[in-house]
């Protein structure tokens, strides 16, 4: 019901005009419900917002790709997977709006392989990268109600992501163990939130993660300042030659650490139930997440 012209967002690098009817355009050919659209639309808000630093994402050599997170009642009502294999094969929904959103940036914003997009190598990401958070595994407040919305409603979040990392956290450690290996998994030195000073690191915890967590009385803060304190490494181990002015953003008493501060950390309840395998997911580190609610009709 809303205006085919309403006008949604301007997508650099073209600075395009994306309207209503180009995202549903774009959303039909990406396979989308029409159920699915004031999702994607949703997606387009949050991607031009200044915050994300959309130019930068879509003409940089890194391989980096928005990341699509769904909250609320719109996960259940258009069948979205937050559950097992929740970033893999087999979810029309997940599929088809991670694959309308980077439609919209080829076809409206111009972010065109080899001409605007200059990915060295680029990542699977850049063809589909959505999921919707396990709200009922969930022991916390889920993504969107953490930043400022009701549990009522529906949301998207977008994050930069430069990739996925598996980490075997196994079933035989206590929680404090497993989450030094994600902490890490968060720690690598060639992370863009290290060499940048800046970003928000992705953790992804199933539901048995969690439940684990908060049965040691841990909140979701309590979670990131434990991933926080145990992540990084001495600032004596990086490299001369990848010793920028930002790093001193992330570096402290001579231990550089991939985000500035604990709550710059981002949390995600996803996947099977098992506590077998957790995800991190670095990310861009120099744009912030932005989340936006979904208009349904």
């Amino acid at each position: 019901k809303r205006d085919p012209d309403e006008e949604i967002a301007v997508l650099p690098p073209r600075m395009g005009v994306a309207t209503v009817r180009q995202v549903a355009a774009n959303a039909v050919m990406a396979g989308c419900l029409p159920e699915h659209v004031p999702v994607v639309i949703a997606a387009v808000e949050a991607l031009a917002d200044p915050a994300f630093n959309l130019q930068a994402v879509e003409t940089d050599v890194n391989p980096v790709a928005p990341l699509t997170i769904v909250n609320g009642p719109v996960r259940k009502a258009i069948g979205m997977n937050w559950g097992r294999n929740a970033l893999g094969e087999g979810n029309r929904a997940n599929a088809s709006i991670g694959r309308a959103v980077r439609l919209a940036l080829l076809n409206t914003g111009g972010a065109k392989p080899g001409l605007a997009d200059m990915a060295i190598l680029g990542q699977p990401g850049k063809y589909v990268f959505c999921l919707a958070e396990d709200e009922d595994g969930n022991p916390w407040e889920p993504l969107h109600v953490e930043r400022g919305l009701r549990p009522e409603d529906s949301a998207v979040t977008v994050v930069a992501a430069t990739g996925t990392v598996n980490v075997l956290t196994g079933t035989m450690y206590n929680v404090r163990d497993m989450m030094a290996l994600v902490a890490n998994a968060m720690s690598y030195m060639g992370s863009n939130n290290v060499i940048l000073g800046e970003g928000e690191p992705m953790a992804v915890l199933t539901r048995g993660h969690a439940s684990m967590l908060r049965r040691e009385g841990l909140t979701k803060a309590d979670v990131k300042r434990l991933l926080y304190e145990k992540s990084g490494f001495p600032s004596a181990n990086l490299p001369p030659i990848m010793r920028r002015e930002r790093v001193a953003a992330v570096e402290k008493d001579g231990w550089i650490r991939p985000a500035r501060r604990p709550e710059d950390i981002l949390v995600l309840v996803a996947g099977g139930s098992e506590p077998n395998h957790a995800m991190v997911i670095p990310t861009y580190g120099d744009t912030r997440a932005v989340t936006r609610p979904v208009r349904l009709p």
